[in-house]
């Protein structure tokens, strides 16, 4: 199993979201009562062979309008659910764009833009590659060093920008640099040095054309590959992976000055609906996306231009287009040309092309499957059902323009548009519908097989054998949210770096750290927990001041924070974290030996509550808002964490159903480990006495060993 096949699969879903959702649930009910009525009338006008009265018509209309308002609103709240900030993605380039200007020995200031844009989420994880090595390859080409900077009169620092943003139906991803810039002539030099061009081809070429050079595979102007780049593959991934989202790459470049990656990507969803222009072609329906159709014209057969007696064309605002007969380039039989010609003119990123059709029909919007690889025509990229339950072909704007130009696709075998149909139509072949969604839970953590873990440690890891194999309740959420305060973390640790005497900053990263502990304690992943405490340790120096935050710190808490992550990933593949020796090592030289001190147990039954004159004020005005006041006395015998840690997550999950007002022994106690297997709360909370009962049986009790309980309601 992959590290791929263990990413939880989820998304956060909006309130409102799900109750636009239900709404339009009941919409759906209202009008399929409202179809199954108006059915009932019609057969009642049919077994009396009367007509069709105007009622029943109205009817009829209402329910296709209705039909029509529903699907296109349950289309365009699938879009919505489905779109996520662009800024996650953007998020996990920090560290390594961190590491990689490092390792060249470069100073680069990382700068985001539009984080907020909207993306559908499946463009968003498709995006991550081509940006990873559009960034390794501004800072191995792009950027120079500081010394090279400062003689050119630049600041030693470089500005590498990442940007997003939205205009129209496209996404537009900006990777932006003030180095060197690129020189299409050393860049022709290169091809024709490598073999990809001639001396004789280049020098034809427009400077635009020989930056394309850079995403030829194979390409590159380093004679010798670093660990960043120079193995001529990347720029080729990135043009490949855009392209595969049906988008483009523009290069804007400036020697001296820099250079700018402009990715410009339709904003298509996952959910295969397309409002399309329905045409006829002969015997065979097609249908073109709009997004792909620029106009419909009747073209006078006396203004189409033929050359050479073959080649024909027609001039539409201003400019010659190609014209096809649609059957004809598809192989099939010509259409009977008479009349003026019905034209539908089409344009793809690579240009437009006029293709003749027997008559236009409708604008729909149509639910498109794709072909599977069994059957391939050039030109058609998937089926659909078309009003009057009639099957059409979708038209791929792209490969048709191909076609057209006599460029073959790399396809084994090319089939034709009757065989396809009428296999289609036999059952002879499936169209390959989208796969049903399928749930990538982890899969259950279940004992390693024999032999897994022979040793403690391994070479230069460290295996936590005591943590394989350890069943997890509830382990989807805990995952989860152990990634989730891993991302929080990340972020934090690299501005750290940046704002060292952020005491703030500080403070927080070191809670996550404490969070992160307490969440793999609870599940008795002790080993882990034990590895953060240590780094925790190193932060807690660092906030007391007996630590200066430097390179080496941020390097232990980003390493720290990758163990984290590899641990989870291991755990969900049932496997056995493990942790650099290394990293233990350094961490080692940063410990201080801390004097051991008895913590003096409080004891619970001879303490009450001292409450504050504001927390007495707060308490009277939740009682006077409604709420129920409580005193919980609680029993626990922690089996795998310390007691301090039991009682640290029981306060927590007991704010999560209200305010709390005081503890016994007090929180500062609490962390100094003064408490035994008892503790006292005082808090307020909606909740009635029933319903904090069943709450304490059903979390408490169940997560966190709470062994007995006893509720008081003061008020």
């Amino acid at each position: 199993m992959t590290e791929k096949d263990v990413t939880l699969d989820r998304m956060l879903v909006k309130i409102s979201h799900l109750d636009r959702l239900l709404g339009l649930v009941g919409e759906v009910i209202i009008t399929s009562n409202s179809i199954a009525t108006t059915n009932r009338r019609i057969q009642e006008h049919y077994d009396r062979k009367a007509p069709l009265d105007k009622l029943s018509m109205d009817m009829i209309k209402a329910a296709e309008e209705s039909s029509n308002r529903i699907s296109s609103d349950l289309h365009g709240l699938v879009m919505d659910i489905r779109m996520v900030e662009i800024k996650g993605t953007f998020q996990r380039f920090r560290r390594p764009m961190r590491d990689m200007a490092k390792e060249a020995g470069k100073e680069v200031e990382f700068v985001t833009e539009g984080e907020d844009t909207l993306v559908d989420k499946t463009i968003a994880e498709k995006l991550y590659d081509p940006i990873n090595h559009q960034i390794r390859n501004a800072i191995d080409h792009g950027v120079e060093d500081p010394f090279e900077r400062q003689r050119a009169g630049k600041p030693a620092k470089a500005n590498v920008l990442l940007k997003a943003y939205q205009r129209e139906n496209n996404i537009y991803i900006e990777i932006r640099d003030d180095g060197r810039g690129m020189d299409p002539d050393a860049i022709a030099r290169a091809a024709v040095a490598r073999g990809l061009a001639s001396e004789t081809e280049t020098a034809r070429l427009s400077p635009e054309d020989k930056l394309r050079f850079i995403f030829q595979a194979g390409f590159s102007t380093k004679e010798k590959a670093s660990t960043l780049s120079g193995r001529g593959v990347g720029m080729d991934v990135v043009r490949s992976n855009i392209e595969e989202l049906g988008g483009e790459v523009v290069i804007d470049t400036r020697i001296g000055q820099g250079s700018v990656f402009i990715y410009k990507i339709p904003q298509v969803t996952a959910v295969n609906i397309l409002d399309c222009l329905t045409v006829r072609s002969g015997a065979n329906l097609f249908a073109a996306p709009i997004l792909n159709v620029v106009s419909t014209v009747r073209v006078p057969r006396a203004k189409i231009h033929v050359a050479f007696g073959k080649g024909k064309s027609i001039t539409h605002l201003g400019n010659i287009i190609p014209l096809h007969d649609l059957n004809e380039l598809l192989g099939e039989s010509p259409l009977d040309h008479a009349g003026d010609a019905t034209i539908v003119i089409l344009e793809a990123k690579k240009g437009r092309l006029a293709v003749e059709v027997s008559e236009f029909l409708a604008p729909e919007k149509l639910v498109y499957t794709p072909l599977g690889r069994m059957f391939h025509v050039q030109g058609v990229s998937g089926v659909t059902v078309m009003s009057g339950n009639k099957m059409g072909l979708v038209i791929d704007a792209a490969q048709l323009l191909d076609r057209s130009r006599g460029i073959a696709a790399d396809v084994e075998e090319e089939g034709s548009v009757s065989a396809l149909v009428k296999k289609i139509k036999e059952g002879g072949i499936q169209a390959a519908a989208p796969p049903p969604p399928v749930e990538k839970a982890p899969p259950a953590v279940t004992a390693a097989p024999a032999g897994m873990v022979e040793a403690e440690s391994f070479g230069d890891r460290k295996v936590l054998s005591s943590d394989v194999g350890r069943e997890i309740a509830h382990r989807e959420e805990f995952l989860m949210e152990l990634e989730e305060m891993l991302n929080a973390a990340g972020g934090e640790i690299l501005s750290l770096e940046q704002n060292p005497n952020d005491r703030e900053l500080l403070n927080r990263i070191f809670r996550a750290f404490h969070s992160m502990k307490g969440n793999l304690m609870m599940v008795g992943l002790t080993e882990l927990g034990s590895f953060i405490h240590e780094v925790e340790a190193i932060l807690d120096r660092a906030r007391s001041g007996d630590l200066t935050v430097d390179s080496e710190i941020v390097d232990i808490l980003l390493d720290g924070a990758d163990v984290i992550g590899a641990a989870r990933q291991a755990l969900a593949q049932g496997k056995a974290p493990s942790i650099d020796t290394g990293l233990l090592k350094t961490i080692e030289k940063f410990k201080k030996p801390l004097e051991k001190k008895e913590a003096q147990i409080v004891d619970v039954s001879q303490r009450t509550f001292h409450l504050g004159a504001l927390e007495r004020f707060n308490l009277l005005a939740r009682r006077q808002a409604g709420q129920y006041v409580y005193q919980v006395f609680l029993s626990f015998k922690p089996e795998y964490q310390q007691p301090f840690l039991v009682a640290l997550l029981i306060l927590r999950r007991l704010s999560d159903i209200g305010l709390i007002f005081g503890s016994v022994p007090a929180v500062e106690e609490i962390e100094n480990q003064s408490v035994g297997t008892q503790l006292k709360v005082m808090f307020a909370s909606q909740y009635d006495s029933e319903k904090l009962k069943e709450y304490v049986e059903s979390r408490l009790v169940k997560f966190y060993d709470v062994t007995d309980f006893e509720i008081l309601k003061t008020f």
